[in-house]
């Protein structure tokens, strides 16, 4: 099976004195949630062990995003069917700028404890197919304007057959989504379902803050785990 994920090494903007949100509430900055209603998918897990046995891995699923202006993200969600997901409350949340079509890092640098966040799972039921809303909030991540690939892997074990799979979308913006399996290091980032090209469901939600009058938005690169 195809997993792996990479380190959490992100363009992070440093915020000026002020700034003016451009609304009071979240805005979408990314919307690829218009998920396949065919339960096409792959899983998108981080089990406690890897075993052939039971099926358990690590495998991180990676979305590549682009942001035309700074933003500061606080909401990521992503779409899965039901199952073993439901019982989860963390996931590894790793975001990194993008240098090409598919990541570099190393899964140790994915599956890294300093990236678990906590997650809350709601539903969604589109013709009457219920699927699960897995949710990682309260980010206020900063990111300058550029390209980045985000995962949220849901930490659970497989469980019985039929396996909680991430849900795609029937269109590719940008690159493919790309998965590592973190059950050894490496940096071999994978098709999630060869030999078929896909990108995966996910919405980012924030802000697209406005630098205030006299300011000016200033970069630096911070390591966000």
């Amino acid at each position: 099976m195809l997993r792996r994920y990479s380190r959490l090494f992100a363009a992070v903007l440093a915020l000026p004195l002020a700034f003016v949100a451009t609304a009071a509430g979240a805005d979408v900055l990314w919307d690829q949630s218009q998920w396949t209603q065919t339960n096409e998918g792959s899983v998108n897990l981080s089990s406690n062990s890897c075993s052939q046995l039971s099926g358990n891995t690590k495998a991180h699923v990676a979305n590549d995003v682009t942001f035309a202006n700074p933003v500061v993200i606080n909401t990521v969600r992503i779409y899965e069917t039901l199952g073993n997901v439901e019982a989860a409350s963390q996931a590894y949340l790793w975001i990194a700028p993008k240098t090409g079509p598919l990541p570099t890092a190393a899964s140790t640098d994915v599956n890294n404890a300093a990236n678990i966040k906590p997650i809350t799972i709601s539903y969604e039921t589109i013709n009457n197919i219920k699927v699960a809303v897995v949710t990682c909030t309260g980010l206020n991540i900063p990111l300058t304007a550029g390209s980045y690939w985000v995962s949220l892997t849901p930490r659970h074990s497989l469980g019985l057959f039929p396996y909680t799979v991430a849900l795609v979308t029937d269109t590719i913006v940008g690159d493919e989504s790309r998965v590592i399996v973190a059950c050894t290091a490496n940096s071999d980032w994978l098709q999630p379902i060869p030999p078929t090209s896909h990108d995966y469901a996910m919405k980012i939600e924030g802000q697209q803050p406005t630098p205030a009058e006299g300011t000016s938005w200033g970069k630096v690169r911070a390591l966000y785990r």
